[in-house]
């Protein structure tokens, strides 16, 4: 029978381990601080006038500033989503946003 820490290992999905050695991996283009490690991220695109989110995006994510780097293959599959017009009984599930306006703040002294 598995121990506790190996059950819950299985159970949990383990974060993307990056190729090389953190000491090694690719500076950050962006803030120059950060490395970059290979994780799944989520991305929103405007199809027309819907806005659509796609999920489990392998990127290289900046540990400093977060800013997503995507491979010319991966960037490459999200433009032929783009083009097949991301049709409604494809997706995986919906989602609900607010959505807000942008006003300039109101001068309360007259």
């Amino acid at each position: 029978m598995p121990s506790s820490a190996e059950a819950d290992r299985r159970a949990k999905p383990q974060a993307a381990e990056p190729k090389v050695p953190a000491a090694e991996a690719p500076r950050c283009e962006s803030c120059g601080t950060g490395r970059l490690a290979l994780d799944n991220v989520r991305t929103a695109l405007w199809s027309g006038e819907r806005l659509v989110v796609v999920e489990d995006v392998p990127a290289l994510v900046c540990t400093h500033c977060g800013e997503q780097f995507y491979e010319d293959e991966t960037a490459m599959r999200l433009d032929m989503l783009r083009g097949g017009g991301f049709p409604t009984g494809s997706a995986a599930r919906e989602m609900v946003v607010p959505v807000f306006k942008f006003s300039t703040p109101r001068n309360s002294e007259g």
